[in-house]
């Protein structure tokens, strides 16, 4: 069976718009037949679909590859290749991969958030986290047993709207030029 057909045959059993369809079957055979194996892969439906298309395009025209390339490469193929993930973690990690992709700068500045907030050496039991695409500012919970060691914590949540570091992040995280993203 020829490539197009399999293209027309999957949309069709997936319900991809046809004007996605037209946009798939533009591409070069090599990226016709990249995004037919991760679409079968992940059993992308429609909005998948689109989605997993236009992130491709972007960073295959962004990087100046082919969107076989971005698929194949280093980042992605080990996940859609490892068959012990089931369809939806899968599909979770290949989002977040090429979100990554998608957005070097942004999951730069994220990085170097997560890893000035693991240089605070913080009480394990405060946790903070990120959102990803820096969207809520720092999430902070805390864990304790008592008043005594909530009292502690909240001691050392404090001390930190002082604490250099701390400043720096926010300031990564206001996209501040002068907060600087390590290399």
């Amino acid at each position: 069976m020829a490539l197009h057909e399999d293209i027309a045959d999957y949309a069709r059993e997936r319900g991809i718009r046809a004007q996605d369809v037209q946009r798939w079957l533009a591409l070069g055979e090599p990226d016709q037949t990249a995004m037919l194996r991760l679409a079968r892969t992940l059993r992308l439906g429609g909005n998948h679909f689109n989605d997993f298309l236009d992130w491709c395009v972007e960073i295959s025209l962004r990087d100046g590859c082919s969107i076989t390339s971005v698929i194949n490469g280093a980042e992605l193929a080990p996940t859609l290749s490892d068959g012990r993930m089931g369809r939806n973690d899968r599909l979770k990690h290949t989002k977040e991969i090429l979100r990554r992709l998608r957005y070097p700068r942004l999951t730069a500045i994220e990085d170097e958030v997560r890893a000035r907030l693991r240089g605070l050496k913080l009480d394990p039991r405060i946790r903070i986290t990120v959102a990803p695409g820096l969207e809520g500012g720092l999430k902070v919970e805390l864990q304790a047993g008592g008043v005594d060691a909530l009292a502690r914590l909240a001691r050392e949540l404090e001390s930190l709207a002082e604490n250099d570091t701390a400043k720096e992040v926010f300031a990564l995280m206001e996209g501040r030029e002068d907060a600087g993203v390590s290399a």
